[in-house]
């Protein structure tokens, strides 16, 4: 499903090479809103939204098996896991 997945050189978005050859790029903050990790369903509960740093970073992209990705933000968030499939929707929706 997914043939490349970097940050940009800024790394202020994901860059998702598909295997269809189109290409997404997902900003760090629309990535932040949308996590489903427990402590960001949590939030989004209680307060109604995330609330995201200005300037927001990916500093990290860690593998999870063949079908996902955990991506770490410099807000210190490391909790949130995207399946490859969640990111093809996300990517439908909000790629800019």
């Amino acid at each position: 499903m997914i043939d490349t997945l970097t940050a940009t050189e800024d790394s202020r978005s994901l860059m998702v090479g598909w295997e269809t050859g189109e290409t997404s790029t997902l900003s760090a903050e629309m990535l932040r809103k949308k996590a489903r990790d427990a402590w960001s369903i949590r939030e989004r509960m209680d307060h109604g939204e995330i609330s995201v740093q200005p300037g927001l970073q990916i500093t990290n992209l860690v593998q999870v098996g063949a079908e996902g990705v955990n991506v770490h933000f410099s807000d210190g968030h490391e909790r949130a896991i995207y399946p490859f499939s969640y990111l093809w929707e996300l990517s439908r929706d909000f790629d800019n």
